[in-house]
């Protein structure tokens, strides 16, 4: 891959190291730690299945599951908002501008692969998700947020129980 990959992938893994100690300085303020809540392990299963898939990697990893922070972060953020929680308030707005990164550096590094194959992205993105994400996409989607990362409706919404009627 050229270097920029690996720029970008490093970065990410610098940002995300800041959210993860964002998070548990959250959970130390309402005296909870990190490991103290049931949490899914949708991140850590997409890496294991798509150990020997690239691609797929790509296509599960930010272009599904770090896409689905840009849907949700937003409702959280005007949750702890509502709740007069000022510093998780800023830790998530912080994680959510960030984000935007991240699922556009899946986006750009996947659509790369896909054109040094000659591969249309679309049907590969759908092909690929269908084999390694459960279940369906669920809407609402953040499309704005989306669109910004390089990843456009006709991507995620055909993966939807709406788009597969």
């Amino acid at each position: 891959m050229p270097l920029g990959y690996y720029d970008d992938w490093v970065k990410a893994a610098d940002e995300e190291s800041k959210h993860f100690n964002l998070m548990c300085d959250c959970l130390e303020n309402h005296g909870s730690f990190y490991g103290a809540l049931p949490a899914h392990a949708g991140m850590w299963r997409a890496a294991e299945d798509t150990i020997d898939d690239f691609q797929g990697r790509l296509a599960v990893v930010p272009m599904v599951l770090e896409a689905r922070g840009l849907d949700v972060t937003p409702g959280m953020i005007e949750i702890f908002r509502k709740a007069g929680d000022t510093k998780a308030v800023a830790a998530l707005e912080v994680i959510y501008a960030e984000e935007v990164g991240h699922v556009a550096y899946g986006s750009k590094w996947f659509n790369y692969l896909c054109g040094r194959e000659a591969s249309d992205p679309k049907p590969v993105f759908h092909e690929l998700v269908k084999k390694y994400f459960k279940g369906s996409l669920k809407p609402p989607f953040n499309e704005e947020k989306r669109a910004e990362a390089g990843l456009p409706p006709d991507f995620y919404w055909p993966l939807t129980d709406q788009g597969k009627n």
